[in-house]
């Protein structure tokens, strides 16, 4: 493999300049606005995976934004590992990043990835810090999936812009585009079946992409992409679809396979959950299911048995609403 290979495409092809971004047009206004202006406020952005959230706040927190001295002015902090989402990280770190002016800027940023990880303790602190800070130079930058995690009176010090998955065309061109910059050979199958299966997860895509090209070309490997966590999900989509063609005789065996995979493999759930819920195959019901095991599934006690409750939940709400609706 090349060089050039070798490097991290993700990180190498990630968009740098706001221009590149894929963003509404009164968004990219508003974002032109603050760079220029250097008036950078409380950011929020909500949305599924895949809409460009981080990409944004990286460019903002960038010498394309507001920010020329990273190294002293950005406190990068990723929501939802163990050590940083406690009130401790809030109270030994956070805050004593904030307690010193900013060097060469006119801000220092906390930028949040994943904040609705965050737990309730460090979201009360996080309120006053806000206020304490903002009048100065702090600002705070959020991303998260789930809007609805992050506390009203919290959401309240925070410009909101709620982001949609990137269209899968521009996904397709983007992929073509490193392809094409690495000489690497392809066909547009093969790059058309990673999309598929990862879609909207654009890292997990051009990752595997970049595991999958050797020696100048494109080889999937299929049971490198089609993950454990894709087969779970897809298994719960496909009950769903069995229950509203009334073939509930199918699903029993649909269950046992995902039950096999569930005793068989540690699963990274919180990714299971987001793609469930951002999924347009699932009905309104099944997403108020799925929502409720997701903002309860760090408190279980054995995940996979957690998940399996959610998944018997949405077969007996199905079974009862179509019972409902067609009698049957």
């Amino acid at each position: 493999m090349s060089e050039l290979v070798e490097a991290m495409w993700i990180e190498k092809y990630r968009p740098k300049e706001l221009k590149d971004l894929v963003l509404p047009k009164q968004y990219k206004t508003d974002f032109e606005r603050i760079i220029k202006r250097c008036a950078l406020q409380n950011l929020l952005f909500s949305g599924p995976p895949g809409g460009g959230k981080t990409t944004l706040a990286r460019v903002l927190c960038s010498k394309h934004g507001v920010l020329f001295n990273r190294k002293d002015n950005l406190l990068l902090v990723n929501g939802s590992t163990r050590k940083t989402r406690s009130i401790g990280y809030v109270d030994t770190v956070i805050e004593p990043f904030l307690k010193y002016p900013p060097a060469q800027d006119k801000y220092k940023v906390v930028f949040i990835d994943e904040a609705d990880k965050l737990t309730t303790d460090a979201f009360d602190s996080l309120r006053g810090i806000i206020e304490k800070y903002h009048v100065a130079y702090g600002r705070f930058i959020f991303t998260c999936n789930y809007i609805s995690k992050i506390p009203g009176p919290l959401q309240s010090r925070f410009t909101p812009y709620v982001f949609q998955q990137l269209p899968k065309e521009f996904v397709l061109n983007y992929c073509k585009n490193i392809l094409d910059t690495e000489s690497i050979k392809y066909e547009d199958k093969d790059i058309n079946f990673i999309i598929n299966q990862l879609y909207p997860d654009v890292r997990s895509i051009v990752n595997i992409m970049q595991k999958c090209s050797w020696e100048g070309i494109l080889k999937i490997n299929k049971d490198l992409i089609i993950t454990h966590e894709k087969t779970v999900t897809s298994g719960v989509v496909e009950i769903i679809s069995l229950i509203e063609k009334s073939k509930d005789s199918s699903i029993g065996k649909v269950v046992n396979s995902i039950i096999e995979i569930l005793s068989k493999h540690d699963l990274e759930f919180s990714n299971i959950y987001t793609t469930l819920f951002f999924n347009s195959k699932i009905p309104a019901p099944a997403k108020i299911i799925v929502n409720k095991y997701s903002n309860s599934h760090q408190n279980c006690l054995v995940p996979h048995m957690h998940f399996m409750a959610m998944t018997f939940e949405i077969i007996k709400a199905l079974q009862s609403y179509r019972k409902a609706v067609v009698g049957k």
